[in-house]
């Protein structure tokens, strides 16, 4: 058992244990009714309560013990050799799957609820599941500038190992829980992916371990590496990734610029975005349909005379969309020095702006003051004390979507999120799509493009928070959106759920090279599809093992 999973297993049975004592004891005292919805009422309608008390410091203490354990690991413990021990298991829990004569389809045993994402996964309740705990960094080649790392290393890890040694990723994520198995397996975005790519695009090779339980490493010289990229997990299990990485500044010179309609922002975006010198960074939030920002970044070693230093991750500081949006208020243009961490980190405090819908006195000076060094809740945290009537809200009331669109229809895809959603502030975050040449993954290749290597400039409008539209309809509206996406050759970011059929999503994404290598190496008998993960409408019903 892994030191992560020696961890989260206390947890899990104890709620288990709780659960089932208390289940018996309002039986037999005739209390389960009344008791059962004053706890569910206190889950449902007293959220913040259990936010500010059970998981700000739950979060807190899981970080430290987290951060302490990986420093323990790297100085102490030879991660490669542990590493090779536990991709044994996992080959050897494959090979039980078959000896068992393939059960049922495979997945991941990592919980539902520690995902970074709205899904509560519960097709891993009917599947035959697989420990894939794989959660250190191996080793960082400073010659060839390629670090190795397990797939359950998350950003924050990265952060900590990386710049003390001068390095970073070419795209690096901005939520500390990301891991780097969700971002290969699923799609990853940051703002330097209008240089770099998403972040599939900085891998180099990937380690499998394969349905008949053999282990192979595969490059882009080879059609399975391409397939892994939006596969979720349904075509090998993912157990070491090797990543590029670049020299890292000491800071990053940013600058703000408002806008004040999606035309402007469109037009100074597309200028930037495509540019012979871009930004190393490009990013922006509209607050409406007539406000926002435009802000762009660059590496830096130096702090000039008259520069403004802003330490903006600091506790006790307004979060980052709320400092950005003072530019926008004053209608001025502005640049500030950041130190490379927290310009990393920016998004971290605040979960982007969702802690405010978790938290509504989060803005408070004196909160922030306070307590500000606790945040964030983590995620997973989160979604454990969800209650069902507070997943039906969150479904039904609340938007994360990411819609991946060509550069030329930035304007277009701004006024149907406006129209159907309403959901501000909108995230803009810049993006390549490549054509692959001979194996073209799930994205297909770009119009306009004819070999290996053309790529075609594309922008994520990222909706999060609850909608702005009077008599909102969940299906409907993200039909409309996911509709029209494929309509211009856009994507939709999967880490939410879909609302399209099989054939819609097939429509979508390029199922060709996927369903090919699936076939050729057992995986369309020994994983689900990636729909079948995703789709809103194909969940499996909860089922206790």
């Amino acid at each position: 058992m892994t030191m992560l999973s020696l961890l989260l297993a206390p947890l899990s049975w104890g709620f288990r244990l709780f659960s089932s004592s208390m289940d018996m004891f309002l039986n037999v005292t005739g209390l389960k009714g009344p008791l059962w919805n004053l706890f569910v009422y206190i889950l449902t309608n007293q959220r913040s309560f259990l936010v500010f008390f059970f998981v700000m410091p739950l979060s807190f203490v899981f970080d430290c013990f987290w951060r302490l354990r990986t420093w323990y690991i790297a100085k102490y413990r030879s991660a490669p050799e542990e590493h090779d021990v536990r991709v044994k298991k996992i080959q050897a829990r494959v090979r039980e799957w078959i000896d068992k004569g393939k059960p049922s389809r495979m997945c991941t045993a990592r919980p539902g609820w520690l995902t970074v994402s709205p899904r509560h996964c519960q097709y891993k309740n009917v599947l035959f599941t697989v420990d894939t705990t794989l959660t250190d960094i191996l080793s960082l080649d400073t010659s060839s500038r390629i670090l190795r790392v397990e797939p359950s290393v998350n950003i924050l890890q990265i952060l900590d190992y990386l710049l003390p040694r001068g390095f970073t990723l070419p795209v690096l994520p901005e939520l500390d829980e990301l891991t780097i198995g969700g971002l290969v397996n699923g799609y990853g975005i940051e703002t330097a992916s209008h240089k770099y790519g998403l972040f599939n695009e900085i891998c180099v090779a990937f380690e499998l371990v394969l349905p008949d339980g053999s282990l192979v490493r595969v490059t882009k010289d080879d059609k399975l590496f391409h397939t892994i990229p939006w596969s979720f997990g349904t075509v090998a299990f993912l157990t070491a990734i090797e990543l590029r990485v670049i020299p890292a500044a000491k800071y990053v010179r940013h600058k703000y610029i408002p806008v004040h309609s999606f035309k402007e922002c469109t037009d100074l975006w597309t200028e930037l975005q495509t540019s012979a010198t871009p930004p190393e960074f490009l990013e922006g939030f509209m607050y409406n349909d007539k406000e926002g920002v435009i802000m762009a970044a660059d590496f830096t070693n130096e702090i000039r005379a008259g520069d403004r230093l802003n330490n903006i991750n600091w506790w006790f500081k307004p979060y980052f969309f709320m400092h950005a949006l003072t530019f926008v208020k004053e209608n001025r243009a502005g640049e500030e020095i950041i130190p490379l961490r927290q310009y990393y980190q920016r998004h971290n405090r605040s979960i982007f702006w969702a802690l405010q819908d978790q938290i509504p006195i989060c803005h408070n000076a004196l909160f922030r003051t306070l307590f500000g060094w606790l945040l964030p809740p983590r995620v997973a945290f989160l979604k454990l004390i969800e209650s069902p009537a507070v997943t039906k809200f969150y479904e039904e009331n609340y938007v994360m979507q990411d819609w991946l669109v060509p550069l030329e229809k930035m304007e277009e895809v701004m006024d149907l999120c406006h129209k159907e959603l309403a959901v501000y502030p909108l995230w803009l975050c810049p993006h390549r799509v490549y054509n692959s040449g001979k194996w073209q993954g799930k994205l297909r290749a770009p119009k306009g493009t004819k070999k290996e290597g053309d790529f075609v400039h594309y922008v994520d409008a990222a909706t999060i928070g609850p909608p702005g539209v009077k008599n909102f309809n969940t299906v409907k509206a993200i039909t409309a959106l996911e509709t029209y996406l494929k309509k211009v050759g856009g994507y939709q970011g999967n880490y939410s759920y879909t609302y399209q059929t099989r054939e819609d999503y097939r429509e979508m994404f390029d199922h060709t090279l996927y369903d090919e290598v699936r076939k050729e190496y057992g995986g369309d008998v020994a994983f689900p599809e990636s729909y079948d993960k995703i789709s809103r409408k194909n969940q499996w019903k909860k089922k206790d093992n």
